[in-house]
């Protein structure tokens, strides 16, 4: 079996800069972000994956009424595209095997998302919308496209998780 060991830009960190980000202030109670767009791309072999990730954090004082539990204070909804046709029409909804990965990226997030926030706040992510070509898709993508928002998202320190592709079974493999 030959593996080429490659890097992408995946990443996460244990510091959590999400107060820095916000400029220290205190976020009023229930504050939606706002809505963005990620667009996670690897290419190393015959084939890459590409998929575009649309989501938004809501902070509360609260528990969330919606979504599922993460973290102790990390909650992740992923309805608008397991559970519903995109409104738009032009995002993808996930199987029941696919959906469990955007857990999984979520889960790695958690500890630095809750970290930033002290035992005040409740997150929760919202997917809004998942797109990619079905040719250029592996469904771990998934977490890696996750992870990949909320560093953007969310500025976190961060560092790269190696990737490799396995020609002999031609997929990548991702170390979770």
């Amino acid at each position: 079996m030959h593996e080429e060991k490659c890097y992408n830009s995946i990443t996460w960190t244990r510091t959590g800069l999400l107060r820095d980000r916000w400029d220290g202030r205190e976020l009023p109670d229930g504050i939606l972000k706002g809505v963005r767009t990620t667009s996670y791309r690897l290419r190393r072999g015959p084939w890459g994956i590409a998929i575009d990730l649309t989501a938004a954090p809501t902070l509360t004082l609260d528990p969330p009424s919606s979504g599922e539990q993460v973290g102790e204070r990390v909650w992740l909804d992923a309805a608008p595209v397991g559970e519903h046709v995109p409104a738009d029409r032009s995002g993808v909804r996930l199987t029941p095997e696919e959906l469990p990965w955007l857990r999984r990226g979520m889960a790695l997030l958690t500890g630095d998302i809750e970290a930033a926030h002290g035992q005040t706040r409740h997150t929760l992510v919202t997917v809004h919308r998942v797109l990619f070509p079905e040719a250029d898709f592996q469904p771990e993508g998934l977490a890696a496209a996750l992870l990949q928002w909320g560093r953007e998202e969310f500025g976190l320190d961060t560092r790269p998780v190696e990737v490799t592709f396995d020609r002999e079974a031609n997929r990548y493999v991702y170390p979770w």
